[in-house]
């Protein structure tokens, strides 16, 4: 009976030890679950936090550039740009933001918005951004554009380079609404964009006349990687005599990217009145236009292209209608965050007596672009 009561005790503690350590083992789980509770707690407010802080980018060029022909400042070294660019969302998806400012040279703000977007039909976009005219301003910026520059034509008759002297990096300040109909395929097949601006730049906040310029543009897609786009500016600028001087101009165009194979051309004509020529101001229509073919290969990490294009600063004058230029280059991307760019351009010129003296006729170029 003795050795029964010794095993029946004996028993009795092993359960009782078993059961505190199971209910030990219990809250030492139920702590270390409040743990991680609160730990995800503190990572998803730290995530929101996080989610509203701008993303921060940006890139520097550095080129080459050397041109038969040219003065002693021709074949050169610099810094094309230096961009910092900061983005972010103020309120989920509807309402994002860009500031984007340029150190090369001088320090300058080149993009600075704010966009709502409640449905793919209306958008809203306010601030400093490129206004809807011409393809390649429109889609292609110094980062997605496969050339070192913009044709000639483009650079002339937008905010680009301006004929009439205007010159902001492609943008200028207004507001604009955009959007997008039949989305059935999982694209738009019409696209609209409509703004209002200033039309004198981003960097002089205050219009030197009481005029407004309009851009719109239409796009037509159908099929996903083809478009035809007709786009038209209409404004007036201040040359410092008068304050509403004409600058209308309008243009057609497609373009064509599957990933491999891309191509686009445009045709672009424009009014600009009273030019300076000859210490009189006289009115120019000018046009150009410009088709550009290439491919991506080995893995997207060359692009070789050729593109050719013509510009006519005034239709009138024999001597400046249709100088073309061909350009033959190549870009490389050996990794994410570098690429290098070639450009070989031949520039012919009608006026052989002026240009022959004073412009060159051959330009090499290489720019290398690092981002972060």
């Amino acid at each position: 009976m003795k050795n029964f009561y010794i095993v029946f005790a004996t028993a009795v503690a092993i359960m009782l030890g078993t059961t505190t350590a199971s209910a030990q083992e219990a809250a030492t789980k139920s702590i270390e679950a409040d743990s991680v509770a609160i730990l995800d707690k503190k990572v998803t407010k730290l995530e929101k936090i996080v989610s509203k802080l701008p993303k921060v980018s940006g890139f520097v060029q550095a080129m080459y550039s050397w041109q038969e022909g040219g003065d002693d400042g021709a074949n050169h070294f610099r810094i094309r740009r230096a961009r910092l660019v900061l983005k972010g969302k103020l309120y989920k998806s509807l309402l994002d933001y860009n500031f984007t400012t340029d150190f090369a040279g001088s320090v300058k703000i080149v993009d600075a918005y704010m966009r709502i977007t409640p449905w793919k039909q209306f958008n809203v976009q306010v601030g400093a951004f490129r206004p809807a005219f011409t393809i390649e301003n429109m889609f292609y910026g110094s980062l997605s554009m496969e050339a070192i520059d913009y044709p000639q034509v483009v650079k002339k008759m937008s905010h680009l380079g301006d004929i009439s002297g205007l010159s902001s990096a492609g943008r200028d300040l207004g507001i604009q609404v955009s959007g997008g109909f039949f989305n059935k395929r999982g694209f738009s097949t019409l696209e609209y964009r409509l703004g209002v601006f200033n039309g004198n730049g981003v960097m002089v906040s205050k219009d030197d006349n009481k005029s407004k310029d309009i851009a719109a543009m239409l796009g037509v897609y159908p099929i996903k990687n083809l478009s035809f786009i007709g786009s038209c500016y209409i404004g007036e600028w201040n040359n410092g005599v008068s304050k509403y001087n004409q600058r209308w101009r309008w243009a057609v165009g497609f373009r064509y990217d599957d990933g491999k194979v891309f191509a686009r051309g445009e045709y672009i004509r424009g009014f600009t009145e009273g030019v300076k020529s000859g210490g009189a101001y006289k009115n120019f229509k000018s046009e150009g236009a410009y088709v550009q073919v290439g491919g991506r290969f080995f893995k997207q990490k060359f692009a070789p292209f050729v593109r050719l294009e013509y510009y006519a600063k005034n239709i009138y004058d024999q001597k400046g209608t249709g100088e073309p230029y061909y350009t033959l280059g190549i870009d490389y991307n050996p990794i994410k965050y570098l690429r290098l760019q070639l450009n070989y351009t031949c520039k012919t010129y009608n006026d052989h007596a002026v240009n022959a003296a004073h412009y060159p006729h051959n330009v090499v170029e290489v720019m290398l672009t690092g981002k972060f």
